[in-house]
């Protein structure tokens, strides 16, 4: 008996999950497109996972699946519609701030950032470089997506750095790596820990007086990446800064390795950074 009775709570709650799937996509119907669309590729998920342990007549489960087909119909001819609008608009913001747009759904590129477009979970994911910082996610909203671009580039570009202090800086924190692992001026100092060393040089006097969370000063992969490839100058105190292209096996991961821009192409993975001496 308490078998059955199991059984048929199993049947009653699959049921009612069945029903209030199918009031959702109903009630959705005048939904805008993203959220229309992201409501049937919920709820035709659970319709079919539902029917598959439900022990129904044959006549109500081919009703259902016909229904199934009409919504999945619906959910295809939006997608495409989706893509299409998300993708144009893009362009035209972006094109009206003097940015182009290129790649193809899902993945998108404009600047040093790329766009991962999500319609069916109406989502955009936006990096640094190809997939590399992850900056910010935002509903498939063309407008949302082009203010978070602006903002994160206006910050990159508000950047001022003196270039002498920032090569010095490097090669302290360059010097103390080195001290660390016993190396020599020329070894080259792995991006983890030449960028976390350089964090900590860089901090100014409230850290050093009173080290907590509140008085540490960020600085990101992104923003390490974008003030190396702002340098004009890599000569600091008689030593030249050279960054060390990744090889294959140092790509496994992506903190073993960063991404930095080009003025064409696109970019190049370093793995280290090294200093050596000029040569007079």
């Amino acid at each position: 008996m308490d078998d059955l009775i199991k059984a048929l709570n199993t049947q009653a709650n699959s049921l009612k999950s069945l029903v209030k799937s199918i009031k959702k996509i109903r009630n959705g119907e005048e939904e805008e497109i993203l959220k229309r669309l992201n409501i049937l590729h919920s709820e035709i998920g659970v319709i079919r996972r539902q029917l598959q342990r439900l022990k129904i007549e044959e006549p109500l489960i081919a009703e259902i699946t016909e229904a199934l087909h009409m919504w999945e119909e619906e959910a295809g001819e939006l997608e495409s519609y989706a893509k299409a609008a998300l993708g144009e608009e893009l362009e035209q913001l972006l094109k009206a701030q003097g940015y182009s747009l290129e790649g193809n759904y899902p993945k998108l590129k404009t600047s040093f950032y790329t766009i991962l477009v999500d319609i069916r979970s109406n989502r955009v994911t936006l990096y640094y470089g190809p997939e590399a910082e992850k900056i910010a996610a935002t509903p498939a909203l063309p407008e949302r997506v082009c203010d978070e671009i602006f903002k994160y580039d206006a910050f990159l570009a508000d950047r001022v750095i003196d270039e002498g202090v920032f090569l010095a800086n490097l090669f302290e924190a360059y010097s103390v790596c080195l001290h660390r692992s016993k190396k020599r001026i020329g070894a080259e100092v792995p991006i983890p820990e030449i960028l976390s060393t350089f964090a900590f040089v860089t901090q100014d006097t409230r850290f050093t007086k009173n080290p907590v969370r509140a008085n540490y000063r960020d600085y990101n992969r992104a923003t390490f990446s974008h003030d190396l490839y702002s340098l004009k100058e890599r000569t600091s105190g008689g030593y030249e800064m050279v960054t060390v292209t990744a090889r294959r096996r140092e790509t496994r991961s992506r903190y073993d390795t960063l991404w930095i821009p080009a003025s064409s192409g696109r970019g190049e993975l370093i793995s280290g950074i090294k200093f050596r001496e000029v040569m007079k």
